[in-house]
This record gives structure tokens, sequence and C-alpha cells, in this order.
């Protein structure tokens, strides 16, 4: 979910999806043929990361001199602590080998490179014309970002510091806006995102849904053909949510509380982490690393008389 100076799941949270997951999930639905445990099998392709001099003289807010920061010690660092993580929780081996890859899939952005990626969404075409001319004219491409620049939108996303693209299966990291002291945490989270499988499959009526996660999306006809589904159904809360709790436990685990955590976040990483001590961490780790909202819901469903949190949601 989008945070202000927080991280984000994914390119937009945003917009109502009239789905009710009790209906995804009572029907036969066809599940695309993937690799056991793979990201997203088919990538988007993304331009190579422009010179950070490039922005070191650029006005604010998009100018940007790195800190120096080792990111490669980071990088190892980040990997060590999700394997550390994984082999606790006991998830299968298949996920634990994708952990070192995640590393290598990780872009530090400048703030204009960060803002193309963000705005420009599913519209590669656009965002690659935008990213090239950044890398041969920065301020030309400033200057075509100049209408959306100061929009409240744009300055979320500049205050923004990473977020995981399921489209491109690569962690964004605004490296302007992260300080030295959060990176790893922040990375940290990112990875727990980008760590599940991308499940895909068709409902009755011919639509094509996929889950990274517990975040789901339906595909549409349009500009934005990926559409979050927000309504939870059978799920005890909102997909995003969950998702966000998920990789905000990570989190919380490896460096303590977040000083940004909000706390509809803090319910649902409390919420699973007694999910996990109820049912079993491989169990709810298994269906958020295999994108499997329903079998969330029936892990929740035989437990439900142990999770006493979730009384007032109950079904009559």
């Amino acid at each position: 979910m989008l945070r202000i100076l927080l991280r984000t799941t994914a390119l937009s949270i945003s917009g109502l999806v009239l789905v009710v997951w009790s209906q995804l999930a009572s029907v036969p639905v066809a599940w695309a043929q993937q690799s056991e445990c793979s990201g997203n099998p088919a990538p988007i392709a993304m331009r190579p990361v422009a010179p950070a001099a490039i922005a070191a003289d650029l006005s604010a807010p998009f100018g940007y001199r790195p800190s120096g920061e080792d990111r490669a010690a980071v990088l190892r660092d980040v990997a060590d602590v999700v394997k550390q993580q994984a082999a606790g929780l006991g998830i299968d081996a298949c996920y634990q080998q994708k952990i070192p890859g995640i590393s290598q899939r990780i872009d530090f952005l400048s703030p204009t490179e960060f803002l193309i990626v963000s705005l420009s969404g599913q519209d590669i075409a656009r965002r690659d014309a935008l990213l090239d001319r950044y890398a041969a004219d920065p301020k030309g491409a400033i200057g075509e970002l100049s209408a959306v620049a100061p929009t409240p939108r744009a300055q979320m996303i500049l205050a923004t510091y990473a977020f995981y693209d399921v489209d491109t299966d690569r962690i964004f990291v605004n490296a302007a806006q992260v300080p030295p002291a959060e990176l790893r945490r922040v990375l940290v989270h990112e990875s727990w995102h980008a760590l599940p499988r991308l499940n895909a499959w068709t409902d009755q009526a011919g639509t094509p849904f996929r889950a990274s996660g517990f975040w789901s999306q339906e595909h549409r006809p349009g500009p934005r053909s990926w559409v979050p589904v927000e309504d939870r159904g059978d799920l005890p809360y909102e997909p995003y949510l969950l998702n966000e709790g998920m990789a905000t436990l990570m989190e919380t685990r490896y460096a303590g509380p977040s000083r940004f955590a909000q706390r509809d976040v803090i319910q649902v990483q409390q919420f699973l982490a007694h999910l996990m001590e109820v049912a079993g961490p491989r169990d709810v780790m298994g269906s958020y690393l295999e994108s499997r909202p329903d079998g969330l819901v029936a892990i929740v469903n035989a437990h439900r008389d142990s999770l006493p949190e979730l009384q007032p949601l109950a079904h009559p």
C-alpha cells in the first residue's frame, strides 16, 4: 500500500473493484502453468539506471547525490537477513533459493527516475521514452513532468522510500529519500513483497486475475489493464493490508517497530503473527508465498475459534 514516507506494495492501490473473493474461491479456475515459485515468469524489461551524476546539479526536488553507502554490502546483509528469516519459518527451499536473485533486481533510482516509473504505471512506452530522455537530457525530461510534479500524488511519490513492482519483478528504491540507517529495514520489507510467486488464473467468465502474496488484481480493458481487487470478501482484512502486514511483520522482526507504522497495518501484523502461532508458520507463509488468498481463507476458517480478534468479523 502506498504510504507517505514509507514504502509501496505496488504502483497503485487505488480505485474500488467490486469483486467478492468468496465468489472467486468457490468456482473452478484455470491456474496458469508457471515455474514452481517464480515471481513474474515474464517480467517487463527495465531501462538501465542512469548515472547518479546526472542528478547532482538538478534543482530540488530532483537533485540527488549518493550518500556513499556501500550498497553491495547492504544487499548482502539484506539477503542474509531474509534467508535466516525464511529458514526459521520453514518455508520451501525453492523460495529460499530465490532470495539472492531478489538482491540483483533492486534498482537505486534518482528522484526523477522514481517519479517516472511510479507515474507511468503500465504505460511502458511512455516510461521508457521518459527514462531515455532523462539519461540524455535530464532537464528536458523534468520539463515533460512539470505539469504533474507539483500535484499531491507526485509529492507523495517523491516522499516514498521504495516499492516492489510486480510487472518488472524489481524493487525500486527512491535513493535520495531513504536515510542510510533505514535502508536495510526498507529492503527487508520489500524483499518479502518480492518473494511470493505470481499466480495467475481465469474465472468462469473468462476474466484474468493475478495475485502476488495476498494482493490480487483483475485484468480489464483500458490503459490501466490490471486493477486492484480491494473488496476483501471472505478474507479477514483487505488484501493490500494483508500484504503490507506480512512485509511489515518481517521488517519488525528484523529491526523492531517502525516509527512510521500505521494503526491498521499494526493490527494486521499482529493478527498474522497470532495466526502463525495458532496454525503454524509454514501453512500461513505457504499461502502467502504461493499467492493463494483462498488458502489463507481456509486457514482462518479452520482456526476461527482460536482467533478472538476476528469474532466481530465472524459470519452469522
